[in-house]
């Protein structure tokens, strides 16, 4: 090859090809390049990557997997996103994709609080066309003292590499806090496992701060748990269907812990027992385009001061992207470790997909007690904010003990919604914010609670794909349009010394709490123990064998006779 053959194809390599040309993308904020997450379709609707994506994993695996539930772990520049039912990648922010000449259609992403970017291009063979896209903000919550979290990430994080690639992820959605769970069974604790935990495990990158966290235990028995910012991992495998022995592990580690997925299904057993005891500071009530408030309700009105959450469990979910579903934290400063598991203990939460919620009761905001010695008027004031964009909110609903209360709204501008009422407040009560529409220009939401895993175990293990029930009923009552949706963690109100109002509030629930133990009971009986444990001989397991519940039947019952007590007590209140 001579000297100038090599330089004329270098050049053309540069340039594009005769049949390509080259689309520069950057995407900015505040005049920065920063991450984003893109979008390329050309006209027939096909979608493209850049050739210098961020590498994305996908990760979701209990070992050992039968070869049909194989393939779960992949690496790849893209992902579907099935909100918007497209392909999209990630960039650090800036992209360069080789191209067919035509004309594209690009949008840009970055979390809820910046507006999605737009803009259309031609791209020439053998030419380059740059293209900057502007991020704007619409709304500043950090400045407000909010902080966005997903309490419920699967990725793998074992090296510096890893960090900083993951971490550029985050910072694509905005997210402040990006909880990267590691998940395991009775077997073993080595799925989507993290390099450290404590404060050796977090990583910040600009705004954004990785922590290591857990999905452990997880049963098909009492529910899936989850423990944030502790100072190491727990794992207790002799006593994995013990949750206490995890949380109680995990409390003096620092850390907080809760319960995923709605606390639905066996998660609904696992917190009566818990949830009296004072062991359960959080639940996810938003997930998967799935708004549940239900049974954190029931929580509420047993006096359990436990704050919400969301978080997508991605990739291991069948939604979106992560973040998608997300809870904001009131904190002091930017976030730290030992900042977001004091924002869960106090209940300084509220969990979106998109509104962005604040409310005050008196003087006190979410999370926060306010105590009057007497019956007093005061002042009840709510805030709604979106992008008029993305999220249509329908109805706003204040909440007295879980039921709407009467109250004036005002909107102030388009994706702005002020909620007032002056009420005398004469009795003890929890309020709260809830908000509820449509998304705009999303995919309808696809078939949740089906395939051989849900199909086989539903009717075989109590409570077993009650959460996937109540999704499907969800959205087929809506048509199968994506949610919009967002709720405030409680603002507790008492007046002066008496208790007869919560005690009102509690009974039912008690009463509720006493059948479902006394069902639990039944299933660790020796006639029906066996039952239970049908994950032994199932490949995809969870590893609590028959021998796993005997073993720990004693203690378990120990158990469930404490939260029995408590809940007598409830009742016996005259």
């Amino acid at each position: 090859m001579t000297q100038r053959l090599a330089i004329a194809l270098l050049l053309l390599t540069a340039c594009g090809s005769g049949d390509t040309g080259t689309l520069h993308i950057r995407t900015l904020s505040e005049g920065a390049e920063a991450p984003a997450r893109l979008e390329v379709l050309d006209a027939a609707g096909a979608a493209h990557a850049a050739g210098d994506a961020l590498t994305l994993h996908f990760e979701c695996e209990v070992a050992p997997l039968p070869e049909w539930l194989r393939g779960r772990i992949s690496v790849s520049d893209r992902l579907l996103n099935r909100e918007t039912g497209t392909e999209q990648f990630y960039s650090g922010g800036s992209a360069r994709l080789e191209l067919p000449p035509g004309r594209y259609r690009i949008r840009a992403f970055k979390g809820i609080e910046h507006r999605v970017a737009h803009a259309e291009v031609d791209v020439r063979a053998g030419e380059e066309a740059l293209l900057d896209l502007s991020l704007e903000r619409w709304i500043d919550m950090p400045a407000e003292g909010w902080y966005g979290v997903d309490d419920h990430v699967h990725l793998t994080r074992r090296t510096s590499e890893d960090d900083v690639r993951i971490a550029t992820w985050m910072r694509a959605e905005d997210l402040h806090v990006a909880n990267l769970l590691q998940m395991g069974t009775v077997d073993q604790f080595g799925v989507t496992p993290q390099r450290a935990f404590g404060e050796e495990g977090a990583f910040r990158q600009g705004d954004t701060l990785l922590l290591a966290g857990q999905e452990h235990p997880r049963t098909h028995f009492l529910g899936h748990t989850i423990t944030l910012g502790a100072e190491r991992p727990i794992d207790e495998r002799d006593t994995y269907i013990l949750y206490q022995e995890t949380f109680s592990a995990g409390r003096r580690a620092g850390g907080v812990s809760g319960y995923a997925h709605w606390g639905l299904g066996p998660g609904r057993d696992g917190l009566t027992i818990d949830g009296p005891r004072g062991l359960v500071h959080f639940v996810e009530v938003l997930q998967f385009a799935s708004p549940y408030y239900d049974v954190w309700y029931e929580l509420l009105d047993l006096g359990s001061q436990v704050a919400p959450t969301a978080g997508t469990d991605f990739p291991c979910g069948p939604w979106s992207v992560p973040g998608a579903e997300r809870f904001y934290a009131r904190l002091p400063e930017a976030p730290t470790r030992r900042g977001l598991v004091a924002a869960v203990r106090a209940g300084r939460t509220f969990a979106t997909n998109g509104p962005l919620l604040d409310l005050q009761v008196g003087s006190k905001g979410i999370g926060e007690r306010l105590h009057l010695p007497e019956p007093k008027s005061v002042p009840i004031r709510g805030r709604v904010r979106f992008d008029p964009e993305r999220d249509d909110v329908k109805q706003v609903e204040l909440l007295r003990n879980g039921r709407p209360i009467p109250a004036t709204l005002v909107r102030e501008a388009p994706g702005s919604i002020r909620v007032e009422l002056d009420r005398e407040l004469g009795e003890a009560a929890w309020w709260a914010l809830r908000v509820s529409g449509d998304k705009i220009g999303a995919a309808p939401v696809s078939e949740l609670a089906s395939g051989p895993v849900v199909d086989f175990l539903a009717p075989r293990v109590s409570n077993f794909g009650e959460h996937m029930r109540v999704q499907t009923a969800f959205h087929e009552a809506r048509g199968r349009v994506a949610a919009s949706a967002a709720h405030t963690g409680a603002v507790w109100v008492t007046v002066g010394r008496s208790q007869e109002a919560e005690r009102l509030r509690a009974k039912p629930r008690a009463e509720d709490a006493l059948v479902r133990l006394d069902a639990l009971e039944q299933r660790l009986s020796d006639e029906e123990i066996g039952e239970q444990a049908i994950w032994d001989w199932i490949p995809y397991s969870d590893g609590v064998s028959v021998e796993h519940l005997r073993r720990n039947r004693t203690a378990l019952l120990r158990a469930i006779r404490h939260a029995k007590e408590r809940y007598r007590q409830m009742l016996s209140y005259r």
